[in-house]
């Protein structure tokens, strides 16, 4: 007859936090220079953007 030996591991269940659903400052910091530069933008745009308004002008480039 063989001898039966049972070795019982006992583990503690690992904890497992999950970090999320915070704004990091950086994101809100990017997401406020992005909305002043769509504002910039727009307003650029409706002013006129590239056109001149059919307004004459020169560029001087004497050496």
């Amino acid at each position: 007859m063989r001898p039966q030996h049972e070795t019982l591991i006992e583990r503690n269940p690992s904890e497992t936090v999950v970090g999320g659903g915070g704004i990091s400052p950086l994101g809100i910091i990017g997401g406020i220079i992005a909305l002043v530069i769509a504002v910039l933008l727009i307003l650029w745009l409706v002013n006129g953007g590239i056109s001149s308004n059919g307004d004459a002008f020169s560029v001087d480039c004497r050496m």
